[in-house]
């Protein structure tokens, strides 16, 4: 897999999470609330998320400072929220209760991702 699909690909997800936890707060505390009520999804959601990480760190494991090392980093980081899905669900649950409470954490998280988002999608498209 080339830095560039995975930039088109990841970039353009990243910048619809980033405005929309931006735009709808309500919702995305909605919906990490669900998870922890719907043990299934929960279990699914960790199997998929680090199915996805594994496929990107097999094929696409370059760590320089660039958009291949940030796909490189946020791949590990799917992985590792995946198998604490699967292993210790309930250690995400309590580590995301203060966070939801805070807003200006989440909206933090969201202007992460949406930056990230522009920049993979500024090298997938542009660069």
């Amino acid at each position: 897999m080339s830095t560039t699909i995975l930039s088109q690909i990841m970039g353009p997800v990243f910048v619809a999470a980033g405005v929309g936890f931006l735009l709808n707060p309500k919702f995305g505390k909605k919906m990490i609330k669900d998870f922890e009520e719907h043990e299934g999804l929960t279990y699914f959601t960790g199997i998929i998320i680090m199915i996805l990480g594994l496929i990107v760190i097999i094929n696409h494991n370059i760590w320089e400072f660039s958009a291949a090392g940030l796909i490189t980093l946020f791949a590990w980081g799917s992985f590792l929220k995946g198998t604490i899905f699967l292993v210790a669900p309930n250690f995400l649950f309590k580590l995301s209760k203060p966070i939801l409470k805070n807003y200006g954490v989440m909206k933090f998280a969201a202007l992460v991702w949406l930056v990230a988002g522009a920049y993979l999608s500024w090298c997938g498209f542009f660069a």
